[in-house]
């Protein structure tokens, strides 16, 4: 090595030996460098310090998620850990602190040994992580009320061992406990265990329940009955079968149950009679198929009016009980929920609101507990269609049915098959939905009485179910000054559907407002705003923030849900702790998470692509109008009503939006803000059967795309079918196809967006990878319109020849 000057010489180190991780090592590398400096020979040692950084492990259960805490595990059931390491091919070690308590093998899986903690730790040469483990001999995961004296609890552990002293259950607000008198596990699944007390819980207080160190908890009932019904409408004929009443609050919870005569006379009127067979103490025997029984139930309140009329009785109507043969089906189940679900989706519910409509998803099992095949085979029926109505169509070949809410009671839907009922489930009908809660987006609001400018506070309002009902009741909402009259001729306020608006002013001070729902004049629920107006000294901003309304959107659209959806994003200057006002020039860039740009205003920054008009707007006053979703009210589709078409522009994700605004006051400040939204897309999914890959032509040229499909497929959404082909005959509507992407044999592309047809020839084909088609999200009486993506309709289509 020759060096002209080697008084300054700097070493650098590059080797693929020195992984870029995370634990770190110093070291100290030295060279000595031997060089000749005008004819002579010269050496000097320099020293360069290097940080060799090594491999990165983290823990992961089995589910992928990275642990963190401590893991609950239970004794004799196994814990997976997994290992990621970087580099991924190093070699892990696991092993546990105490494998008295659990032990670990080589692949990481954890074996709960006996109770205590213990750590676990997984290890390469160079780096190491742990993960803390709890072991106990049980984990409690739910509980929830089924009866007064009765809890249903999901438990892991060897649950056959477990005991009545292992469980307390207290009562949060008065610390009671109640002593569990029994513990049952379930023999089918050892995980369900039921607890019965000593005493009845039933004052709708909050209770916990505790198992090995862990506590969850439960409301209790009210214990006031709601609904009265038969334990069976459904008898094996020529056998004599118990026939019982059972009784339930608004909430499911059995109240009383109890055998024809054996009931509370006190409480409970039972009539049951028949001509078809006899009644035999607590039993009935009906002689055939088909022969019938009549019960009637009523729960006796014990309140009369001032008349000495009996009043707030519950009955069960009259219910018919019929003769069936079951030896082909022994299980029939239903679940009542919104539409576009499926039995295994939907909630594990048997109620609806009077006067509202749901959607009934049935489960039927043969003799050997497997799902039947053929419920084209079966239809259904309410028991009493003054409490529950079943949809125009009543067969269940889709397995599921519409069901609306009448009145308050008790009503079966009765399963039948070759016109004879085989099978009922009972379905409590719950009082009608009302407003049970208001709530504020903001509950103070501050306001300038130098710069006038307003704000907004929107109320939402919920029904006793937890439902948004705001649209529904928005009418409804009252606004009341409640401060003294000399101040509150000076504050201002206008009401717009569910949004209030407070102007400043005359009088500076804090004015309390009462903001509730009054159903015939009569107030239901409220809540209050504090507006304080300030006198400020200040006309000049000194902070600003970016503003967004509606920052939490969700594009889903229905028969209440279709008008246009807008976020609206202002930049707004503050002084005194008081918003002065918005920023009129401001310029703007909205990006989507990935970084993409949908709109710009400011320099420098082009959108990916133009954006459609009229989804993003700069108002006159400065602000960023954003339609997410729009409604329109084209002639197509068409059914000689009103239509209204959603067209959605953004879809479901987190968009950042980035402001840019010159201060209204003093020209050389801009302010620089970035916040972000969200938009959320709750809107079911379209599900289709495919009937047919192959076609035939409808004209002597061949057939469109979405003629053929039409033709090939039957698409579902909601309670809707939608398809053109004549072996249907229960179509809501043909299938009108909005968007298809895909080639031809030929491998051109398919040019299809709202009637704009290709034609397919005889014997040619074409492969699907896109379809959109027009459902109805709406009903009949107000048809909204959406187009929806169906992946079910994917692969390849023909003409035939």
């Amino acid at each position: 090595m020759l060096l002209t000057e080697a008084t300054d010489c700097q070493i650098l180190l590059s080797s693929p030996v020195f992984p870029a991780f995370f634990k770190t090592i110093p070291a100290v590398f030295t060279v000595k460098v031997t060089a000749k400096k005008n004819g002579k020979k010269v050496s000097k040692t320099l020293a360069s310090n290097i940080t060799v950084k090594d491999y990165k492990v983290r823990l992961e259960d089995a589910t992928g998620a990275t642990v963190s805490g401590t893991t609950i595990a239970v004794v004799g059931t196994p814990v997976q850990f997994i290992a990621k390491t970087a580099p991924a091919k190093a070699t892990v070690t696991y092993t546990s602190s105490d494998s008295a308590i659990a032990t670990v093998d080589t692949t990481g899986k954890v074996t709960p040994v006996k109770v205590g903690k213990v750590t676990i730790t997984a290890a390469t040469d160079k780096a190491s992580t742990t993960a803390e483990v709890d072991v106990k001999n049980y984990a409690l995961g739910t509980v929830s009320q089924t009866k007064l004296t009765e809890l249903t609890a999901t438990v892991a552990g060897n649950t056959k061992n477990l005991k009545p002293t292992d469980f307390v259950v207290k009562n949060e607000t008065t610390n009671v406990v109640y002593p569990v008198s029994k513990v049952s596990v379930d023999s089918k699944d050892a995980s369900k265990v039921t607890l019965t007390l000593f005493s009845e819980a039933k004052d709708a207080a909050t209770y916990d329940v505790t198992l090995d160190g862990i506590t969850k908890t439960f409301v209790a009932s009210d214990g006031k009955v709601a609904s009265v019904a038969l334990n069976t409408v459904t008898v094996p004929y020529a056998t004599e079968t118990e026939i019982g009443l059972v009784s339930k609050d608004a909430n499911g919870v059995i109240i009383d149950e109890a055998a024809y005569t054996k009931q509370d006379a006190s409480k409970y009127d039972f009539t049951l009679t028949t001509n078809n067979g006899y009644v035999n103490g607590t039993k009935l025997y009906l002689n055939k198929i088909a022969d019938t029984a009549t019960a009637e139930i009523t729960y006796k309140s014990g309140k009369y009016d001032q008349n000495g009329k009996a009043e707030g009785n519950v009955t069960s109507g009259k219910v018919t009980i019929t003769a069936v043969d079951q030896s082909a089906v022994s299980n029939f189940d239903v679940r009542i929920d919104d539409g576009n679900k499926s039995y295994d989706k939907a909630k594990d519910d048997k109620k609806i609101a009077a006067k509202d409509t749901k959607t009934a998803y049935f489960m039927i099992k043969n003799a050997d507990g497997k799902e039947i095949s053929d419920y084209n085979k079966y239809s259904v029926e309410s028991s009493d269609p003054a409490t529950l109505m079943v949809g125009t169509q009543n067969d269940i070949s889709s397995k599921k049915v519409s069901v609306t809410g009448v009145k308050e009671g008790t009503a079966y839907l009765l399963i039948k098959k070759d016109s004879k009922v085989v099978g009922s489930v009972a379905i409590t009908v719950v009082a009608e939905k009302a407003v049970a809660t208001l709530e504020l987006d903001k509950y103070n609001v501050t306001l300038s009485n130098v710069i006038r400018r307003s704000a907004d506070v929107n109320v939402t309002l919920k029904d006793q179910y937890g439902n948004d009902v705001t649209s529904a009741y928005a009418n409804d909402i009252n606004v009341e000054n409640l401060t003294k009259p000399s101040k509150a001729a000076g504050n201002k306020f206008s009401k717009t559907g569910a949004k209030i608006t407070f102007a400043p002013g005359d009088v500076a001070g804090d004015y309390t407002f009462k903001i509730s729902y009054k159903k015939d004049g009569k107030e239901v629920v409220a809540r209050t705003i504090v507006v304080s107006v300030k006198d400020t000294t200040a006309t000049k901003a000194n902070s600003w923030k970016l503003n967004i309304t509606n920052d939490n959107v969700d594009i889903k659209a229905d028969k209440d849900n279709y008008t246009d959806k807008v976020v609206k994003a202002e930049v707004i200057g503050s002084a005194d702790g008081a918003d002065l006002y918005s920023l009129t020039n401001v310029k703007y860039v909205v990006k989507k998470a990935d970084g993409t740009v949908l709109f710009s205003t400011v320099s420098g920054t082009t959108p990916a692509k133009a954006p459609e008009a009229g989804v993003f707007t700069v108002t006159t006053n400065g602000a960023l109008s954003i339609k997410v979703s729009g409604q329109s009210q084209p002639s197509y589709p068409a059914n000689g009503v009103t239509n209204y078409v959603i067209t959605k522009y953004l879809e479901a994700g987190t968009y950042t939006v980035y402001a840019e605004g010159v201060d209204n006051v003093d020209s050389s400040v801009t302010a620089k803000i970035t916040t972000t939204f969200t938009v959320k897309d709750t809107q079911a999914k379209a599900t289709a059967e495919v009937k047919a890959n192959s076609v035939d032509a409808r004209a002597t040229t061949g057939s469109a795309v979405d003629a053929v499909l039409g033709d090939s497929v039957i698409v579902k959404y909601g309670d809707y079918t939608y398809t053109d082909r004549t072996d249907y005959t229960d179509a809501h509507a043909g299938l009108e196809v909005c968007s298809i992407e895909g080639t031809k044999n030929n491998g051109s592309s398919i040019v299809y967006n709202n009637n704009a047809a290709t034609v397919i020839g005889k014997g040619e084909g074409f492969t699907v990878t896109k379809v959109t088609v027009w459902v109805n999200v709406g009903t009949d009486d107000v048809p909204v319109w959406l187009a929806v993506e169906v992946p079910d309709i994917t692969g390849y289509f023909s003409v035939n020849k």
